[in-house]
């Protein structure tokens, strides 16, 4: 009833309503720009013989380019919003109208964003999320003037003041960008590979027995194998290069500070983004660390929260590659979570095998590969090369398995549970509070059964339903810590001391 006279309060309040930026028309039209571009190019490339022809082509073409705008201009024209102190009022329909009210205190996520191109007009996008909205675009979406966008962050900022404070310096951003995800990993082991292998090729086609002995098609296919690999070789460099300057230019000058119950993410160079997310709304908190950067001893830090996931690219991030030493007090400072550990399960011991089965099951290639060599002599160092790149491959892959074995584990403190768990080639450390699990997941195999371990995963709230898989702890062990756990929230809810 409240929301109810709240929204029949702003319909009287009609002169209050504003209109978004005239931008919105310019970014619905560049998504029907291709369908544009093809009614002109039909008219181009179809050349009509006669006039009638000539007239319907054209009728039909400006048609279409007349109802696109029409509709692109009644969506602008209908769409209007009003801020007060409450929450936010939006209407909005072309042929069926609708007016909805979301109050502050239900919206979790704001993210401010501009390109350089909506920087050009003076517009700036303004996103609202909630928990009741949809899983793939934000409740709320809309383009408003810069200086109603710079009044609405006034209005965040005038009740609160900011705490704590972090900026990123270039170089994290730059180890960041070079070693984070594993992007390197590739570049190291296929390039060579694709290097190597047309090498040898190319020596071995100018061989005349070699050339003699295949078919005369082949042999004029392998001729371009060189300038091919070469090629191949040059975009896997560039596209490297490019996803390595996108995401340093996505967190460039990467700013995190605390306001009270937000916590606030500035990034971006290019394109500019302001993400205002509230603290006791956050998911996890999630440390991550690459095998490349535990050889540099650097980890990164990094919050899931509702809305963070519809954003391109990584929006989650709050601290660059840092120190461990450096990046647990910052992550306190910014989030409120304490990264001590009351207790904590490791993995079972004489565990290693659930860890690195895999990796040795795929030794099998490279030994395959040189009994092949064995057989095929024409061909020993392409082979040989292959075997040697694929077996260093596995040994970087088993190496990393050692190290998730080693660094695995379940813990908690008084405020989350904390799960340490390897996904693809990054280990990843959960700090999850006891609010946000949503299910916690125990699975035995028969063999686990006899040797009392299990498999754990903890599902959390968040867009992409994260999932913390944990293998191999002690059954008995991980239910007693689930006991002791339980015990602890309940004496900090109710004041209660546990010694």
């Amino acid at each position: 009833m409240k929301i109810r006279a709240k929204i029949e309060e702003s319909l009287i309040n009609r002169k209050k309503y504003k209109k978004t930026h005239p931008y919105s028309i310019l970014r619905h039209l560049k998504i029907s720009v291709i369908l544009i571009l093809l009614s002109v190019l039909q008219q181009v490339l179809y050349r009509p013989q006669n006039i009638i022809a000539i007239i319907g082509s054209l009728g039909f073409n400006a048609l279409y380019v007349i109802v696109i705008l029409f509709y692109y201009l009644s969506t602008y024209g209908n769409l209007k919003y009003y801020i007060d102190d409450n929450g936010v009022f939006i209407r909005e329909g072309v042929f069926f109208h609708r007016s909805y009210y979301m109050g502050y205190d239900k919206i979790h996520t704001i993210v401010f964003y501009r390109d350089w191109l909506s920087s050009l007009f003076g517009a700036e996008k303004v996103s609202l999320d909630t928990l009741a909205g949809f899983r793939r675009k934000f409740d709320i979406e809309g383009y408003v003037s810069r200086r109603s966008a710079r009044s609405f962050r006034e209005a965040i900022h005038r009740d609160h003041t900011v705490q704590d404070y972090y900026r990123s310096h270039v170089g994290s951003l730059i180890l960041m960008s070079v070693f984070w995800a594993n992007p390197i990993t590739g570049l190291i082991f296929v390039v060579p590979v694709i290097d190597n292998i047309s090498k040898i090729i190319g020596k071995e086609a100018a061989n005349n027995m070699v050339k003699n002995s295949i078919h005369a098609q082949w042999a004029y296919y392998i001729r371009f194998i060189s300038p091919a690999a070469a090629t191949l070789i040059a975009v896997i460099l560039l596209s490297w290069v490019i996803s390595m300057l996108l995401c340093l230019l996505r967190h460039f000058g990467l700013c995190t500070y605390r306001l009270n119950d937000y916590i606030v993410i500035v990034r971006g160079f290019i394109s500019h983004s302001m993400t205002y997310t509230k603290l006791r709304e956050i998911s996890s908190v999630n440390i991550d660390q690459s095998l490349f950067m535990k050889l540099l001893r650097l980890k990164s830090c990094s919050v899931s929260v509702v809305g963070s996931g519809k954003m391109q690219g990584d929006r989650g991030l709050i601290i660059a590659a840092e120190k461990s030493e450096e990046l647990y007090p910052k992550m306190t400072m910014l989030t409120g979570f304490d990264y001590q550990e009351i207790k904590t399960l490791s993995v079972a011991k004489r565990s290693i095998w659930a860890y690195i089965y895999l990796p040795l099951l795929t030794l099998s290639l490279p030994v395959g590969l040189l009994i092949l060599r064995c057989f095929l002599v024409k061909l020993q160092a392409t082979i040989l090369l292959l075997a040697t790149i694929s077996f260093l491959v596995i040994v970087w892959w088993l190496l990393f398995r050692i190290f998730a074995y080693k660094k695995s584990h379940i813990g908690f403190n008084r405020q989350t549970m904390i799960i340490c768990c390897f996904n693809h080639l990054m280990l990843r450390k959960y700090y999850i509070p006891f609010k946000n699990i949503q299910k916690i997941e125990i699975d035995q195999s028969l063999f686990q059964r006899r040797s009392g371990k299990c498999n754990v995963k903890v599902y959390l709230f968040f867009e992409k339903r994260a999932v913390c898989r944990i293998k191999q702890v002690y059954k008995k062990d991980f239910l007693a810590m689930l006991k002791e756990q339980n015990r602890l929230v309940y004496a900090s809810k109710n004041g209660l001391s546990i010694k």
